[in-house]
């Protein structure tokens, strides 16, 4: 996924990279050193807070996500931005949900499939519904097919050179 990433960056020069997540801040430090050690790009953290909210003992990822993609929309309305998640929790709902919404802010949606290990440490796999947002939905099992699937779709150049 690094190597997608990266071609993405070069690909698109000056577009943002920002990576939203249900991880708490807590683990902030953590998680930008595994982006800078693995040569992700930078790019801001949309992490959520930890702990108990008036009405529940724990927060809620997805709607953490939601909130943020929506406030992502207000605040940067000429951006078109390619979603990329994975099947496990909420991503293809949420993401599908968005696209449907703002069909005009998303160039794409791409979702890596987990293997069965990953799904485990996930909480499992979504139902794998999107909505049909009318805007190019692709997944693969890793970045290598993403990679791939986005050249068909122009987002990527063929030649990485």
């Amino acid at each position: 996924m690094a190597v997608l990433y990266d071609r993405l960056h070069h690909a698109h020069p000056g577009a943002p990279i920002v990576y939203l997540s249900t991880g708490a801040w807590n683990v902030a430090p953590t998680l930008t050193r595994f982006l800078g050690r693995n040569l992700y790009p930078a790019g801001p953290l949309l992490l959520t807070d930890w702990g108990p909210t008036h009405d529940r003992w724990f927060r809620n990822g997805a709607q953490h996500k939601h909130d943020s993609l929506a406030r992502l929309a207000q605040e940067f309305p000429g951006i078109r931005w390619l979603l990329i998640g994975d099947d496990g929790q909420a991503d293809e709902r949420l993401y599908g949900e968005f696209a449907a919404a703002h069909p005009d802010s998303v160039r794409a949606v791409a979702i890596r499939r987990l293997t069965a290990g990953e799904a485990v440490l996930a909480g499992g796999r979504s139902s794998g519904a999107a909505v049909d947002a009318h805007v190019p939905w692709i997944s693969a099992p890793d970045g290598a097919g993403l990679d791939d699937r986005l050249e068909e779709l122009g987002i990527l150049d063929n030649d990485p050179a």
